[in-house]
């Protein structure tokens, strides 16, 4: 049954990562969700169903577009992927408690203003703070740290990260900041500092990779989002192991 569940979460994850995919590209150029349906960017042909089945169609159609042949992101099957594995993972983890849910809501809107910072170096204020509202909500509901937790967390995450954009006058962008509000709600006080902590370790890995093998410009800016993100879907799942883990280091 456990095995089953799990199968059934990987293909939701698939299927809603294709929309979050959608969401994520269209939302920060003022675009609609709805329209036009999908089609290829391209060209502008409209797609066929059985060119929509999330990573299946890309592979088949080895990454083009079947009338102009054009190039398709690689984005579009990476995010479809990454959100299937963080689908089964939080529900192995959680499982059919009132967590999952908000785990599921909130993995979900990292991903898409992951893909968003990612192609336009933009957090959307009509994803993000809405989801903060929301999220508030949620938390006042359930709150296994202590409701304290997650306001410290949220008011603390966005004053470091606010303070860190106002210094370094453009290193950091103040979208960054109503994230980490977002992130303190999700994980609460102790796991936004490792948050915090394992973005920028992430970040700095992946920037200096980049820059030795010359795909990224000295001084080039890269997107903080995805980083946050995905230290703060790691750390809500596994941040206790992890802190223990990182503590011991000291004793």
């Amino acid at each position: 049954m456990v095995t089953l569940v799990a199968v059934l979460m990987g293909i939701y994850g698939l299927v809603f990562g294709s929309f979050f995919g959608v969401v994520g590209m269209r939302v920060p150029k003022g675009e609609s969700i709805v329209t036009p349906p999908s089609h290829c960017p391209a060209c502008g042909r409209k797609l066929a169903a059985y060119e929509l089945i999330p990573v299946i169609s890309w592979l088949l159609l080895r990454g083009k577009c079947r009338t102009c042949h054009s190039s398709v992101s690689v984005l579009y099957p990476l995010v479809e992927i990454v959100t299937g594995v963080f689908f089964v993972l939080t529900w192995l983890h959680f499982r059919w408690t009132p967590e999952f849910l908000i785990a599921l809501f909130t993995t979900s809107i990292l991903v898409i203003v992951s893909v968003s910072d990612f192609l336009t170096f933009r957090l959307p204020n009509q994803i993000v703070l809405p989801s903060i509202s929301l999220l508030f909500v949620l938390r006042l509901f359930f709150h296994p740290l202590g409701m304290g937790s997650y306001l410290m967390g949220a008011f603390i995450g966005f004053l470091l990260i606010y303070s860190i954009a106002l210094i370094s006058k453009g290193g950091m962008g103040f979208g960054d900041a109503k994230l980490f509000f977002l992130v303190g709600l999700y994980v609460g006080f102790a796991q936004t500092v490792f948050t915090l902590l394992l973005a920028s370790v992430l970040g700095a890995g992946v920037g200096i990779v980049l820059r030795l093998i010359g795909k990224l410009q000295k001084r080039a800016a890269i997107p903080f989002g995805p980083y946050i993100a995905s230290a703060a879907i790691f750390i809500h799942l596994y941040g206790s192991s992890f802190i223990a883990w990182y503590m011991g280091q000291f004793s």
